[in-house]
């Protein structure tokens, strides 16, 4: 099995969503000596790094992360390509034409904006889905939907969020290395911490390849 990391560092001191404090912290409570080892405790935000937002982010009353059974973070994928140096603004539903989605379980979108990961460019403005879009993707019956930018939606927008939500599907943030995927013949495994009540988890998206 060949695993590619999808997902970004997170690390102190990184750009994050503009007024919203998703810091690393990390507390060393011990370090190494001759009677103690290393412990640490962390502190973040939910939506820190690259994550996955739960139907519950927007839509109230839905699952969170922690009550949405495991084969909902894990399926057959699709890369999607839109044109090269795609700049910021909504993508229109015609990437998907011509594209099977028959037993697909996430489509993710590689507009390349994760090249600006760490700039403070990457958090001012990025490629998001646009309405008619998110609809496509919310009548396909998938899993979840994916991209290399910090929301579905337009820094002030909700609607590809609210309609992704209301199908029950997850949504992969901040993913990295999309551009090391082949178009199809992977499988996504992006796991959230069993964190309770709660909208949205840090995860370690990968991409598995059977060989």
């Amino acid at each position: 099995m060949r695993l590619v990391d999808l997902s970004h560092a997170i690390v102190s001191g990184m750009p994050q969503w503009p007024g919203d404090d998703q810091s690393l912290r990390v507390v060393r409570h011990s370090e190494h000596g001759p009677s103690s080892c290393e412990s640490s405790r962390v502190e973040f935000g939910c939506h820190i790094g690259t994550h996955v937002d739960a139907p519950r982010h927007f839509l109230a009353g839905a699952g969170g992360v922690d009550d949405m059974p495991l084969e909902r973070f894990a399926g057959p994928a699709v890369v999607v390509r839109p044109v090269p140096g795609v700049g910021p603004g909504p993508l229109p539903a015609s990437l998907l034409d011509g594209i099977d989605l028959e037993g697909i379980g996430f489509v993710l979108f590689d507009t390349g904006w994760s090249r600006y990961w760490g700039q403070p460019r990457y958090y001012e403005d990025w490629p998001w889905l646009s309405g008619e879009l998110a609809g496509r993707l919310a009548s396909c019956g998938l899993k979840g939907v994916g991209l290399d930018t910090p929301s579905l939606d337009g820094f002030n927008g909700r609607r590809a969020h609210d309609l992704c939500a209301a199908a029950g599907m997850v949504n992969l943030e901040n993913l990295a290395n999309l551009g090391e995927l082949p178009t199809r013949g992977f499988s996504v495994l992006a796991l959230p911490l069993k964190l309770a009540a709660t909208e949205a988890s840090p995860v370690r998206a990968v991409a598995l390849f059977d060989r």
